[in-house]
């Protein structure tokens, strides 16, 4: 065991070793950095998201809402047409014309 420590010494440097060692610990150290930031960045955009998402449920929420209370005032009526008996919508859901 100590023949072959003795060859890795001579091999390589326990200085050069360490100046390895040292460039790889300062490029995972920036690695980290810029996950870091990745990270930070991610989080933003997820609360951003989610406050967006929030903010869209409670407005289908209210859309839905005021569908349910909103009373349907249709209505059907049988006329003839050419001595066809037809059904004539009134008033249909969706066609109302706005309050101004």
């Amino acid at each position: 065991m100590s023949e072959i420590s003795r060859l890795h010494g001579q091999l390589f440097g326990y200085p050069e070793l360490l100046e390895i060692v040292k460039a790889e610990r300062d490029y995972f150290r920036g690695e980290a950095c810029s996950l870091k930031d990745e990270l930070e960045g991610a989080l933003l955009r997820a609360e951003r998201a989610e406050a967006r998402l929030h903010e869209v449920t409670l407005a289908m929420a209210d859309i839905s809402r005021q569908a349910i209370l909103t009373p349907q005032r249709s209505s059907v009526t049988e006329v003839m047409m050419d001595g066809k008996s037809l059904l004539q919508l009134g008033n249909p859901v969706g066609f109302r014309t706005k309050p101004k």
